[in-house]
């Protein structure tokens, strides 16, 4: 692992996991002093900076972010916001590094669906067939690095990464 792979993974917005198994070497990586304060001063020099708690690192603006762009940024996350809001809604035990069911998501999708589930389900997804959206709702958590499978043969069970934080912490300070 070096500092130009960690760049080429983190500039493209990954939010690296350490209970990841796709990036978790980088943030394991990252958890060495040596290499973090090495990497933070190569990203000051490029207008970026390393950002790492509970176990997720990511890069954002040296500068602070004005409110438009901050604006554009919740803009920009509104369905991932809304696909942890799902999740914690129907999976309240959800946490990093925990494990989360499909099979349980589906059976507590049916036992608590109710007019606000359906409307902000309705918000992602425009098709009304549970399994193709479900498949996708979990394709989504997985595209945005909340979720990985623990096993690829394994369509039911998905680790929660460390990332889940960080958007979690991120509402708090919304709210």
């Amino acid at each position: 692992m070096d500092i130009a792979t960690a760049f080429r993974v983190m500039s493209k917005g990954v939010i690296v996991s350490r209970n990841s198994a796709k990036h978790g070497e980088i943030a394991t990586f990252l958890l060495n002093d040596e290499n973090y304060i090495t990497f933070e001063n190569v990203l000051h020099h490029l207008g970026y900076e390393l950002n790492g708690e509970d176990g997720y690192f990511y890069l954002s603006k040296s500068e602070t972010l004005s409110s438009d762009e901050i604006e554009q940024f919740v803009q920009g996350h509104k369905e991932v916001f809304m696909l942890i809001s799902i999740l914690k809604q129907l999976l309240p035990h959800a946490r990093s590094g925990g494990v989360i069911k499909y099979t349980e998501f589906v059976a507590q999708f049916e036992e608590k669906r109710d007019e606000q589930l359906d409307k902000k389900w309705r918000f992602i997804f425009k098709n009304s067939d549970l399994k193709h959206s479900t498949e996708k709702f979990f394709e989504r958590l997985q595209k945005e690095f909340i979720v990985e499978p623990i096993d690829k043969k394994d369509k039911d069970s998905y680790r929660v990464l460390n990332s889940l934080e960080y958007y979690l912490s991120f509402l708090e300070s919304m709210g």
